[in-house]
Parts: structure tokens; sequence; C-alpha cells
């Protein structure tokens, strides 16, 4: 090859060498803002929506939850995306915010996360990634999903101002109510887990199938698992017969916490009460500090004076 074209090749190499980068340069440049975008999406730091367009996002945010609250289905954050935000995903926080702000001054609720759901059966453990298990172990993992929650006072935490929706009516939402609070309660004073045969026999000492007059039993637990109230652990075995286990829901776990569950346990027995009920309450319920009941050694007295 002649010596003339031989330089004017490697020029041509050398200056494709060098556009080269420029060209890559814009990709990387673009992957940098996406990371960017995700991490103002995550924090709202940006705001893409004027004043008005954001209180009426709050309104709807409000309206939405509403909704969700009343169908006892949970509030996920894609679905905030989705049916509240549209194309002003970074408005996240702001409208979040805001939306808390009402729901707390106006309703007297807040959206509270719900827990991660655990991951229970083997199959489920060893499909989690790596990086689910670390931020497992360390906490930090997020579920995204929230439930309303009452923040009244005590002095007004009372039935007959919290009294059960009227629809389908307050009786039927009271007996539904009642009977997972029920079933919560067995399941935690058994430790945390309720095998199937155990959970039948509590239910045919209660005579559920008569006492539940709105839907069957096992319809009644399905719909409970649905909603969150419930987990239904199926093991696989080497026999013919699945292991079916029952725990807490992460819905049930907010809505039924060890306080409400030591309450109704007092409700139920309310005469010959133990004195030492409140201790046995405590170490079921694995009950510490400020939540721990008092001991009421005094109970059996009181009783016997208000009989004489």
């Amino acid at each position: 090859m002649p010596p003339q074209a031989q330089r004017r090749r490697q020029a041509g190499n050398d200056s494709q060498d060098e556009e080269d980068p420029r060209r890559r340069q814009p990709r990387r440049q673009q992957d940098s803002d996406e990371e960017e975008d995700d991490e103002q999406d995550d924090n709202g730091d940006v705001d893409m929506a004027g004043a008005g367009d954001e209180a009426q996002m709050v309104k709807k945010l409000v309206r939405y939850t509403l909704a969700c609250e009343y169908a006892r289905i949970p509030i996920r954050r894609d679905g905030i995306r989705e049916k509240v935000l549209g194309s002003n995903a970074r408005s996240f926080k702001r409208v979040f915010d805001g939306a808390q702000l009402q729901l707390r001054q106006v309703f007297g609720m807040e959206m509270s996360e719900l827990p991660v759901k655990e991951k229970r059966t083997l199959k489920e453990k060893q499909k989690a990634s790596a990086t689910q298990r670390r931020a497992a172990a360390q906490g930090t993992t997020s579920s995204k999903t929230y439930i309303l929650v009452s923040i009244l006072p005590s002095a007004y935490n009372s039935p007959a101002i919290k009294a059960p929706s009227r629809v389908p009516s307050s009786t039927e939402e009271a007996e539904y109510i009642g009977f997972y609070t029920f079933v919560i309660a067995l399941i935690c004073l058994n430790g945390g887990e309720l095998s199937k045969i155990k959970l039948e026999d509590y239910l045919d000492r209660m005579n559920a199938k008569k006492n539940l007059p709105f839907d069957t039993t096992d319809n009644v637990l399905a719909k409970l698992v649905k909603q969150g109230y419930l987990d239904r652990v199926v093991e696989k075995t080497d026999g013919d017969d699945d292991t079916i286990n029952w725990h807490v829901g992460t819905r049930g776990k907010v809505e039924v916490p060890p306080e409400t569950i030591a309450a109704f346990i007092k409700q139920v027995w309310q005469r010959d009460i133990p004195q030492d009920l409140n201790r046995r309450i405590n170490k079921s319920l694995g009950l510490q500090g400020a939540s721990e009941l008092p001991e009421d050694e005094a109970v059996g007295d009181d009783d016997e004076e208000a009989e004489s």
C-alpha cells in the first residue's frame, strides 16, 4: 500500500476513535439523567406541577385513600402514581404530605405503611434475592403500601364514636370485625402460627358455622386472606396432604396490634378474672415497656367487695 494511502487510513481511524467517546458520552449522560430523575422521583424534590394542580392532586389522593380503605384495599404507591399523579410523578412527596395533613386535620386518620410481607415457606425464602434478604435483615425494606389508621385521642376512641360502618349493615360489619379480631387473637396467643386443624377446632367450639350468618366460614377466611388480615401458608410435603398454617397478615398486624388483643381478652373474661391475667397476657403477646400491662393483683379483692 502506498505510504500516503496508509497515512490517510490511519488518520481516518484516529479521527473515528476521537469521535466514539463523544458519541458515547450522550448515552452516559442520558443514563445519569435517568438515575437522577429516579432519585428525584423518590425524594420528591422536583415539582413539575403548579400550586393549583398540586392542590387538586392532594384532594384527589385523599379521595383515593378513602375509597381504598372503604374497600379494604391497600393504598399502593404505584396506584397513587397511576390514578393521582399521572405525569407529575416527581411531586409525590409534596402531594403525599399534603394529603396526610388533610387526613389528619379533617378525618382524624393518617396513612400508615404496612410491614413487608414475610417470606414464610422455604420456596419463598429461596426465591428472595440476596439484596432483598440483606435489606430485610437490616430492616430497610419498604412495602410501599399503606392503609388508613385512626389517630383520634383515646378519649374519643370509643364504640359510640367509632361505630361500625353501616354498609352493608352496622350489625354485619361488627360481626366481621369481631370474627377477624378473634381469629387474630387466637393466632397470636399460639405463638404467631396456628395449624388448619387447630383453627377449625376453635371455630367448631364457637359454632362459627351458625354464628356467621352473612357467609360461610371458608368464604370469610378467604376474604380475610385477600384483604390482608390473615396469611394462609401451604407447605408441600412428601405425603398426600399438604401442611396448612395460619399467620397474621400485614393489615392484621396494623389494625389489630397486641394492645388491642389484650383489651379484647380482658373484655371476654369480664368476671372471675384471674389475678395474674395481665402477666399471662404480657407473656403470651410479648408485651414490653410502655405497652406492657400492669399487674392487677387487687382485681379479685375488688370483685369480692363489689359482690358483697
